[in-house]
């Protein structure tokens, strides 16, 4: 029991408070203090429904499996048992030191982030490498214009369809802008413009979002897991938590506001939804200063929009053909957007890249924050729900194993309880379990 409740801490799959919540629903429900909850205590009053064989004969198949393992293991003779066992360890001490290996700086080629890295810049490169011969972009407008692709921005400029009123266009495109039919009617006329190059280019961009969009969505759930399921992430918590609610009974057992407002705001400063937003906000602030103090000329109220916009991958403001201010008749306007800094694409590119993942992890944490209430509600509705006829039959191929072929004791002990109302709260499934036991 310990085991597997261990285990599922490991894997981030339940915490101590839902394990402890389940166990004192279970205390209530033992009105005997047996140990053991009977139908009678339960109170059943529906009945089997006519499928409930098929969920009944899955568990059983499960279980015997166990079963099986755990009677070849008991047929074993001592001595073969310690060997046997001290085999499994020595891989497992193997196995501990190999993976802490693989996270330090001499295998960093082996660490997953390592693998995504080389990746998202093999992506990179086969797309700074298509809009540089094919639209005549400079690297970093390439890379800009493929990045913030993949993520899903959609800024307005520059346009893949540019391409087609370029005069004297030079390149493996060209043959697709001037050749005959290639230009599609104008808009003038009552079409949408552009030519076959804008629409080739369309096309090669479509594979790219595809492919880019599953690379991030790949490495920032890698980071997720690192950062939210470090090793021994599950009893730090604990001390966290512990450390927290030592701080709630000191504000309360302390006189004054004056204290209890300094103890609050610690327990704050330790929150994640305070880093979250404190990160956020600084990034959104560096958004600002960019869109207010660069070429680019914005108001403050236009930086805002431009930051969160770009964060949030709705990409509503972008860059605009700006440069210096000159005495020429068209003042700072450039007559494209490849004209401008190259540095502005490399500061929105690089700025798109953090700022993507920041807004998610601050979305994340306030969402978390606000759904705490309801997920308590959730959980304390779905331990006071009465169990069903159909749960109370399947439990007994869960928690300790029977003797093989038997059909249950009839009773439900606090292992088997624990296993079925972290089911019904859908935290585990029937196979992480049966794995764990094996």
């Amino acid at each position: 029991f310990e085991y597997v409740e261990c285990q599922l801490l490991r894997l981030n799959l339940v915490s101590v408070h839902n394990l402890m919540e389940i166990k004192r629903r279970f205390i209530e429900l033992d009105a005997d203090g047996s140990g053991a909850i009977d139908k009678e205590e339960l109170f059943l009053v529906d009945s089997p429904t006519s499928d409930i064989e098929f969920a009944m004969e899955a568990l059983k198949s499960i279980h015997h499996e166990v079963e099986d393992l755990k009677a070849l293991r008991e047929k074993m003779p001592l001595d073969e048992k310690l060997r046997v066992n001290e085999q499994e360890q020595a891989v497992a001490r193997e196995t501990t030191r190999e993976a802490a290996l693989n996270k330090t700086w001499g295998r960093f080629y082996r660490q997953a982030w390592f693998k995504c890295l080389m990746t998202f810049l093999a992506w990179c490169g086969v797309a700074c490498a298509f809009y540089t011969q094919w639209q005549g972009w400079p690297f970093l407008m390439s890379l800009y214009y493929g990045v913030q692709a993949g993520l899903a921005v959609g800024y307005p400029l520059p346009s893949e369809d540019a391409i087609c009123g370029y005069d004297g266009f030079e390149g493996p495109a060209s043959r697709y802008i001037y050749g005959e039919g290639q230009q599609y009617t104008p808009f003038e006329e009552g079409g949408r413009g552009g030519c076959m190059a804008g629409d080739l280019s369309k096309l090669f961009t479509t594979f790219l979002i595809i492919l880019g969009s599953g690379i991030f969505a790949t490495s920032f759930g890698i980071i997720t897991v690192a950062v939210y399921n470090p090793p021994g992430g599950w009893y730090k918590r604990v001390i966290k938590e512990a450390r927290l609610q030592h701080l709630k009974e000191e504000a309360e057992n302390t006189e004054g506001w004056a204290d209890d407002v300094w103890i609050y705001l610690q327990i704050l400063a330790n929150s994640n939804v305070f880093h979250a937003g404190a990160v956020f906000t600084f990034w959104v602030a560096v958004g600002v200063a960019y869109g207010c103090l660069s070429e680019q000329r914005m108001t403050f109220l236009t930086g805002l929009y431009f930051a969160v916009t770009s964060m949030s991958t709705a990409g509503l403001e972008g860059l605009m053909p700006l440069g210096p201010m000159t005495d020429g008749p068209m003042g700072a306007a450039l007559p494209r957007i490849s004209d401008i800094d190259q540095g502005h694409f490399a500061f929105v590119t690089l700025y798109i890249l953090i700022g993507v993942p920041i807004y998610g992890w601050a979305l994340s944490s306030i969402v978390e924050w606000c759904m705490r209430s309801l997920n308590d509600k959730f959980i304390a509705d779905t331990l006071n729900a009465q169990i069903s006829h159909d749960e109370f039959s399947l439990i007994d191929f869960l928690g300790d194993f029977n003797e093989k072929g038997a059909h249950g004791d009839g009773k439900i002990d606090m292992f088997e309880y624990v296993e079925c109302q972290l089911l019904r709260l859908n935290l585990v499934s029937a196979q992480h379990l049966f794995k764990i036991k094996k």
